[in-house]
């Protein structure tokens, strides 16, 4: 054989057969040959890792794969165009330069992402990146390149880190990683792994509710080994499932120790691998656990991370259907950490969801926070869910969390883990600090109500039910439509007499509405400050009550969203409902503006025609509403006297002074057009139900002069 032909041989033995690049054999045999080079050998590599590629050849076919990767590498070759390149496996590359700085690496590997998105088709890959920079003193190839995976694989499970420099810090994790791996037996026997414990708290309570279950290495080499090190490495090496049992087993130990003792007993919170399903009967060996300490499974919840639920979705959801059919419950940790969250919760079955901390930590920053938050626990109600937010640090977050019925919450608000010999027994474990099992199921029924939706009194059926009548109305010069009327809307109408419930047809406003009043309250909307009005009217003899808020105007189509209600709906207590009717219809047509106040400090608008605003919509407390009030609709000079007339927790005493029901005061209107109107005021205190309530009344005091000028009687 000729050298030529050898040589040949050599070439293709050390090249990809796919994209025509250097393979790993190639790219070790070309950093050995240029080592010598005098102007220095390969001194970075660039380790590149393609994510969801298995999915794309699952979508694809081996053939789009291949066209994929193919497309990839040539988009590497033009970016890196003066560097080497190699195909080291299916998804995997590698790029040896020899000299470049963090910044030019960081900013063509971004344009390589930019890049590979024609070649991905419908399927979103991202491209994962370790980089080494070469001290100059190694002189094995191979470490080299190891050295960029080992940064590479640190980001596999990080969402949101793309690049990754081998350095310091990250060699000593690999060291000690390593170290797990040589020591992990001797640990295990000279049992340096402990547990420690972190409180649940119910949220309406404030009273422990759970604990969760935590590892952790006490090493007497190296102090603590976080379980972000141990874990991950005793997973790559299949052993997680046997530190896992080894902890459930400590649990259940200590739990009985409890019992046996008679402390207030909480349910405990067990994380499991997905490895954990994989190398074991995972619930056969719990259960074998729990039966030999005689521990029920009511005690036990079982946590699986969102990562673990990724793949292998039939298999674990057998397995998951298996814990919750035995009466464990099975919690989702975790959420929203960055997985296909939605899309897990569409096909497993959770007791609860617990809301990954990474959303708390931009809390006081972020408003996004709250809103994403409050999503999450108004979909987990509906969807028959429990919740539990992590890393609750604040005592606004705790507030916040309870206000939108968030039920459990754990984090370093209520204390950092800790091992069970750091707990003061029995004094931690009383029933004024520790939630009553008894009382487990009472609060997990509380906990379904759903105060964040518009139905929490309705049971979950999984429908989409909004009972808010809601439209959207759509005005084309002097003409307007409902372009959209929710059923509960429709519902409306008919309960008005308006239309059957059945009718398809197109709502004519024009017909059922007194519309130029509509009109007027539409403009209004359109062009006040909020964009919002209000309007009270009378149709076929119900009172209404409707509010708008301008959408958007393009030429002379203009949309609002339109909320409204039948204030004189009669229900099923005719009779009475017909005397309150006639009692509202008759304030209602003397005055033009009822407000109902609370001795608890609120106000609430109950009936409006005029063109001032319900400002209890906007400011709920009664003292800055009167303020709120009085600073837009009265002369500055009777401001002041206005507030103290309005003083609700001396109206009592100050109607007992009059010898009469009401007390009454009369300012001048500052509202445009009025011209210094005079209005009168009107407080009407009565008990209801054990308390004190009190109807303001208001109107134009020429009004009533006219009254008494024509003869008009007010019965």
């Amino acid at each position: 054989m000729q050298a030529n032909d050898i040589d040949l041989i050599k070439e293709k033995e050390q090249r990809d057969e796919l994209t025509g690049l250097l393979n790993l054999n190639g790219a070790l045999s070309h950093i050995q040959q240029h080592a010598s080079d005098p102007d220095g050998g390969y001194s970075v590599i660039v380790y590149l890792n393609v994510m969801n590629f298995k999915s794309f050849n699952q979508q694809y076919g081996f053939a789009g794969g291949n066209e994929y990767l193919k497309g990839l590498a040539g988009e590497i070759q033009s970016i890196f165009s003066d560097e080497v390149i190699a195909r080291t496996s299916g998804d995997q590359f590698i790029i040896l330069a020899k000299k470049l700085t963090q910044e030019i690496i960081t900013e063509k590997l971004e344009k390589i992402r930019e890049a590979s998105h024609i070649h991905e088709r419908s399927l979103t890959m991202r491209i994962k990146a370790g980089v080494y920079l070469s001290e100059g003193t190694e002189t094995d190839p191979v470490i080299m390149i190891d050295r960029a995976k080992i940064a590479c694989d640190d980001i596999i499970k990080v969402y949101d880190k793309d690049v990754n420099f081998y350095d310091d810090e990250l060699k000593k994790k690999n060291e000690l990683r390593q170290y797990v791996i040589d020591n992990f037996a001797d640990a295990f026997q000279k049992r340096y792994f402990k547990v420690y414990y972190q409180k649940e708290v119910r949220a309406l309570t404030g009273k422990v509710c759970g604990y969760e279950a935590l590892a952790r290495w006490m090493d007497p080499n190296y102090g603590m080994i976080s379980p972000a090190i141990f874990v991950e490495v005793l997973e790559s090496v299949h052993l997680v499932n046997k530190l896992d049992l080894y902890i459930i087993d400590q649990v259940c130990h200590e739990l009985q120790n409890d019992i046996s003792y008679g402390m207030a007993v909480v349910p405990v919170s067990i994380n499991l691998s997905q490895l954990d399903f994989e190398l074991c009967d995972i619930k056969s060996e719990i259960d074998s656990i729990r039966e030999k300490y005689g521990i029920p499974t009511y005690l036990l919840n079982i946590e699986i991370t969102e990562s673990a639920i990724a793949s292998g979705e039939d298999f674990l959801k057998e397995q998951i259907n298996r814990f919750r059919e035995a009466g464990y419950q099975v919690w989702m940790d975790d959420f929203g950490a960055g997985y296909s969250s939605l899309n897990n919760l569409k096909t497993y079955d959770f007791d609860v969801l617990k809301i990954d901390m990474n959303f708390l930590r931009s809390f006081e920053t972020n408003s996004r926070s709250k809103v994403i938050i409050a999503t999450i626990i108004n979909m987990a109600k509906e969807l028959g869910m429990h919740t539990l937010a992590e890393g609750v640090e604040t005592k606004e977050q705790y507030d916040f969390l309870r206000r939108i019925g968030c039920e459990k919450l754990q984090g370093y608000l209520f204390g950092k883990p800790k091992p069970t010999e750091d707990f003061v027994k029995p004094d931690e474990f009383t029933f004024d600090n520790c939630e009553d099992i008894r009382f487990k199921s009472y609060y997990s029924k509380i906990g379904e109500i759903n105060l964040l939706g518009s139905t929490p009194l309705r049971d979950k059926k999984m429908e989409v039910f909004n009972n808010l009548p809601i439209a959207i109305i759509e005005f084309e010069d002097d003409n307007a439509a409902p372009i959209y009327a929710n059923n509960a809307f429709k519902m409306l109408l008919s309960t008005m007499g308006l239309m059957n419930q059945g009718d398809k047809k197109a709502i004519e406003l024009s017909s059922i509405l007194p519309f130029d009043k509509f009109h007027e309250a539409a403009r209004k909307a359109e062009f006040s400050p909020d964009h919002r009005a209000e309007m009270d009217m009378v149709i076929n003899g119900n009172l209404t009550n409707t509010k708008l808020k301008f959408i958007a105007r393009e030429g002379n189509k203009a949309a609002f969203a339109v909320v409204a209600r039948n204030l004189s709906f009669q229900g099923a207590e005719g009779n009475k409902a017909e005397s309150i009717q006639v009692a509202m219809a008759h304030v209602f047509s003397q005055y033009f503006r009822v407000d109902l106040y609370d001795e608890n400090g609120t106000v609430e608008n109950i009936f409006l025609n005029s063109n001032q605003h319900a400002l209890a919509d906007i400011e709920p407390n009664a003292i800055r509403a009167v303020e709120l009030y009085s600073n837009m609709y009265l002369y500055p000079e009777e401001r002041e006297r206005f507030r103290k007339f309005y003083d609700i927790p001396s109206v009592i005493a100050r109607v007992k002074e009059t010898n009469s029901d009401y007390i009454v005061d009369y300012y001048h209107s500052a509202i445009p057009g009025d011209n210094g109107r005079m209005q009168m005021y009107m407080i009407l205190p009565f008990n209801y139900n054990g308390r004190w309530k009190y109807i303001s009344c208001c109107r134009y005091a020429d009004d009533i002069n006219d009254e008494l000028k024509y003869g008009i009687r007010d019965d």
